[in-house]
C-alpha cells in the first residue's frame, strides 16, 4: 500500500509539471506524451504487480529472471542519460556560438567608440 501511495504521489507530481510545460509550450507534445506514458505504466505496476510477471513470462520468456530485467533498465538508463549528455553538448556549444557572435558583432562598435 505504500508504494502504491509513493509511486502515485510522484507519478502524479510528474505528470502536472509535464502538463503544465507542455501547456506553457516549454515541452513539445511528444515528450509530454513519452511521460504520460512512462509515468501511467508507474502507476499501473504499483497497484498491479502481477503485470510484471505475466510481461516477463509472455515477453521475455519464462527463463527471464530479475537479472535481465534490471539489465535491460540499466541499458535504457544509460542511453537515456547519453541522451540528456548529448543535448545538453549541444545546447551548451549553440550557447557558446550565439555568444561569440554576439561579441564579435559589438567589437567594432566598441572600437568606434574608443
Amino acid at each position: 500500500m505504500v508504494a502504491q501511495v509513493i509511486a502515485t504521489f510522484f507519478a502524479a507530481l510528474v505528470l502536472v509539471k509535464s502538463f503544465d510545460d507542455f501547456r506553457r509550450r516549454r515541452e513539445p507534445m511528444p515528450v509530454f506524451l513519452f511521460w504520460l506514458t512512462i509515468w501511467s505504466i508507474v502507476i499501473l505496476i504499483a497497484f498491479f504487480p502481477g503485470i510484471t510477471i505475466w510481461l516477463r513470462e509472455h515477453v521475455l520468456g519464462p527463463q527471464a529472471g530479475i537479472g535481465t530485467i534490471l539489465g535491460i533498465a540499466s541499458v535504457f538508463l544509460l542511453f537515456l542519460s547519453y541522451r540528456i549528455y548529448q543535448k545538453a553538448d549541444r545546447t551548451e556549444r549553440a550557447v557558446n556560438r550565439i555568444v561569440t557572435e554576439l561579441a564579435l558583432q559589438d567589437l567594432p562598435k566598441q572600437a568606434a567608440d574608443e
